[in-house]
């Protein structure tokens, strides 16, 4: 039985899942028997009509300019939604109820109240939903978490500085929700992966201080308590010139460095050096753990399933959401105590 996929959105990471699919549809990608996954590109949609038809033609799948339109009009398994953050709800909720599991690209949406009833509507269809946090898929991540098995972590900090994307909608905070909601939301989804969920938030941040091309804050530090005792901070700006992705973690008898840049870890672990480098695919191995997920499952699937790897859920995407927007909230409303 071919699997049949489906794509709403053709450009920015689309072509990065794009390219994964395609190296699926020539074999390359195999199930957990080693039996190879028979799967085609079905269709894509994309507002611009050029850019659809452009990724359709080397797979001869069908081009829509409405995504709406292809989920109503196409018999496929799975659907791939890559679109801006104002443009999420519909598509997945759309899927929900024609029953095809969905793959979202983050953030899921921009109103929690919205992104929740999504939630629930694809609970009650019991479709599979995967949510694109790619950093649980990182093998530096996952080697951090076997050093730090059995440990406990006392502090982690992170830094997240980017040049500002040339996307129009990127630079509109209604439209993408500011930097913390739409890029540093994979650093607060990975703090919530490592040290569990958030009781409490403070920030404070800069108002168009180094650039005026975006109509929210350009720099922000965050400080977040977390259930299980750590104590982690974020740092984010979308004003530097070079892009930056480091983690810190401070752990019982240790000390990591995560740079999700160059894919290394290094560190001490009871006195011993540590060093790990990686020339780590970590999007083609979120996505093929994706395309397995639908290939192997049967009406009787359950989260349980071994053959299921799905790191993110779009209930727990909807957690790092619920984080991002009230570490934004934290940053722009912050009163400092003045000290004399």
């Amino acid at each position: 039985m071919t699997l049949s996929i489906g794509f709403i959105g053709a450009g920015g990471i689309a072509s990065v899942h794009l390219e994964t699919l395609d190296n699926a549809i020539d074999g390359g990608l195999k199930n957990h028997n080693g039996d190879t996954i028979d799967v085609e590109l079905a269709a894509i949609a994309d507002v611009n009509k050029n850019r659809a038809q452009e990724a359709a033609t080397s797979q001869n799948a069908t081009a829509y300019t409405d995504g709406v339109e292809l989920l109503r009009s196409e018999s496929i398994d799975a659907v791939v939604v890559t679109v801006p953050p104002f443009a999420h709800g519909d598509y997945e909720r759309i899927a929900a109820k024609h029953d095809i599991d969905v793959f979202v690209e983050k953030p899921v949406d921009l109103s929690l109240d919205t992104a929740r009833e999504t939630a629930r509507r694809i609970k009650e269809s019991n479709i599979l939903a995967q949510v694109g946090y790619v950093c649980r898929y990182g093998h530096i991540t996952e080697r951090a978490i076997e050093l730090l098995d059995g440990r406990q972590i006392g502090h982690i900090d992170s830094t997240y500085w980017a040049p500002i994307p040339e996307t129009p909608w990127w630079q509109e905070q209604r439209h993408s929700g500011g930097q913390i909601v739409e890029q540093s939301t994979h650093v607060y989804d990975l703090h919530r992966y490592l040290a569990g969920e958030v009781t409490d938030v403070v920030g404070s941040g800069t108002d168009q201080l180094l650039v005026d091309e975006i109509d929210f804050q350009d720099a922000t530090s965050v400080t977040l308590d977390h259930e299980s005792g750590v104590v982690s901070h974020i740092s984010s700006t979308c004003t530097s010139p070079t892009f930056r992705f480091e983690v810190r973690i401070a752990a019982e008898d240790a000390y990591l460095e995560l740079d999700y840049s160059d894919h290394s870890l290094s560190g001490t672990v009871d006195g011993e050096v540590v060093q790990f480098e990686t020339d780590d695919n970590w999007y083609a191995r979120e996505f093929e753990s994706f395309i397995r997920a639908v290939a192997e499952r049967d009406s009787t699937w359950a989260k349980t399933s071994k053959h299921v790897d799905v790191r993110s859920d779009f209930e727990d995407a909807v957690k790092t959401l619920d984080l991002t927007l009230s570490a934004r909230e934290a940053a722009e409303s912050f009163e400092p105590t003045l000290r004399e």
